[in-house]
Order: C-alpha cells, then sequence, then structure tokens
C-alpha cells in the first residue's frame, strides 16, 4: 500500500485556530470528539493569504448541538474556518446517501447543512488528510461516481453561474479579482478531474490549463495564478472586460468539453 505524502507543518496561524477550537469543545464536550482533519488548501500545502480552512470533525456520536455551536463561536479567529461535523459511520458512506449535518460557514452554525458533503471532500480525506486529532476512519471512494458527481457539478452550479457572470456584465465581473480566480480555477479543477481522473489543488488547474490545454487560455491561467499566489503582482490584462471575456469563455469551453453540451 502506497503511503500519503508527507504535508508540510501546519501554517502557525491554523494552528492556533485548531489548538483553540479543540479546546472549545473539549471543555463542553469532554472526550466527544474523535477526530478533526483539515482539506482544501491545507491538502494541498497551498495556503495562501485568504485560503480558508477546511474540516472535518468527526465524533462517535453527534453531540448537542448547542454546545457545539458556543464552541464554535468561542473560538472566532480571523480565519475562515469552514467545514462540516460526521460520525465515522457517515464516512463509510456514499455522501449523497447522508442527510444534513452541522456545519460551520462563513461565521455561522447551521444545524442542518451540506456544504463540503460530497464525494471531492471524501477523496480528500482517503489520499491524505490533513490530521489534526485522531485517526482517519474507513472512507467510501469511487472513481466512477466522483466523475459522475464532477460532471453534474459542471452542468449545475457552474453553468448557472455562467449566468449569472452574463447578467452581472462584464465590466462588473473583470473587475473582481476573487471572481474571476474563482471561475478560471475553480471550472478547471473539474476538467482535470474528467480528463485525467485525479483530484488537483486550484493552483494545480491554473498550471493545468497553461500546460496542457489550448494555448489561448495560457494568459488567463497566468492572471489567475496570479491573483491566486501573488496578489500585488501587476495584471496582465489592459481593461477589466477583456480579462472577463477570457475568464467567460475559458468557463464555456470547460462547459461544453466536460458536460458534451
Amino acid at each position: 500500500m502506497t503511503s500519503p505524502p508527507t504535508l508540510p507543518p501546519l501554517p502557525p496561524a491554523v494552528r492556533e485556530l485548531t489548538g483553540r477550537f479543540l479546546t472549545e469543545v473539549d471543555s463542553r464536550l469532554p472526550g466527544r470528539l474523535t477526530g478533526l482533519f483539515l482539506h482544501g488548501s491545507l491538502y494541498w500545502g497551498e495556503f495562501f493569504p485568504g485560503s480558508d480552512v477546511d474540516f472535518v470533525a468527526v465524533w462517535d456520536e453527534l453531540p448537542d448541538l448547542d454546545l457545539l455551536e458556543e464552541a464554535h463561536a468561542a473560538a472566532k479567529s480571523d480565519l475562515t474556518f469552514d467545514g462540516f461535523h460526521c460520525t465515522a459511520a457517515d464516512l463509510a458512506t456514499d455522501p449523497a446517501q447522508l442527510p444534513p449535518r452541522p456545519v460551520f460557514f462563513e461565521g455561522a452554525f447551521n444545524p442542518e447543512g451540506s456544504i463540503d458533503i460530497n464525494l471531492v471532500t471524501w477523496h480528500e480525506l482517503a489520499e491524505r488528510p490533513v490530521v489534526v486529532r485522531g485517526e482517519v476512519p474507513p472512507i467510501y471512494t469511487s472513481s466512477d461516481e466522483l466523475i459522475a458527481f464532477t460532471r453534474n457539478n459542471l452542468d449545475t452550479y457552474w453553468r448557472g453561474l455562467a449566468g449569472k457572470i452574463e447578467a452581472a456584465g462584464l465590466d462588473a465581473f473583470g473587475n473582481n479579482d476573487a471572481a474571476v480566480t474563482w471561475v478560471t480555477l475553480g471550472a478547471a479543477r473539474l476538467h482535470h478531474v474528467l480528463t485525467t481522473r485525479t483530484l488537483t489543488s486550484k493552483s494545480g488547474a491554473g498550471r493545468y490549463i497553461a500546460n496542457s490545454l489550448d494555448p489561448r487560455w495560457r494568459k488567463i491561467a497566468h492572471e489567475a495564478l496570479n491573483l491566486r499566489e501573488s496578489p500585488n503582482t501587476p495584471t496582465l490584462y489592459k481593461s477589466p472586460t477583456q480579462r472577463a471575456k477570457d475568464t467567460q469563455a475559458l468557463l464555456t469551453w470547460i462547459l461544453q468539453d466536460g458536460t458534451g453540451h
């Protein structure tokens, strides 16, 4: 069996946040939280300013939700701490079959949420979890189902997002650094899964665009990578409208190539 890759140490701010969260949970629910695992940017060793800290918290049985909400409120941080709470049995199950679970997302506690409860998270946890506490339990994975999930995500969320870009207008979209980065790298991550049947990071998706796809996409790929990794780098574009047009054209191509229509 192949050993998981060695991951870099947690950034100090992330270590401080997770330590404070565990302290707050343990003071209210001693001995109950058996696992805390991180994924997302930290999974790839690509934690940049503004990156979220994505977590999965594992319990033998889900705890008192009022106490859990208190713990999240007490562990408030300048970092975005997003994730969900589940049981070890949940992780051994197809996430599409699970009911809502307690979620903490963008500073708000939702006792019945669904954020990140999907096969991408399950595959990340199975392949190279960032372990803060506990041992990762058996994880349900399916390459074929991951492909189907990815194609459906393109055809629903991302196709809907393309419509929102049209409605917002190219000037407004092109002036929004975060939106350009999210659309360029986020959609490309899905195309990478469909093409290679493997996951990649947002930065990996940018390099995939630049190195493996049509050269016409290289400029917007490097623009998005700069925005993500070196946000003070001068833009490669003379106008936000042209930046928006390139982003929109890439998304349109990914939708057509990835879904067949």
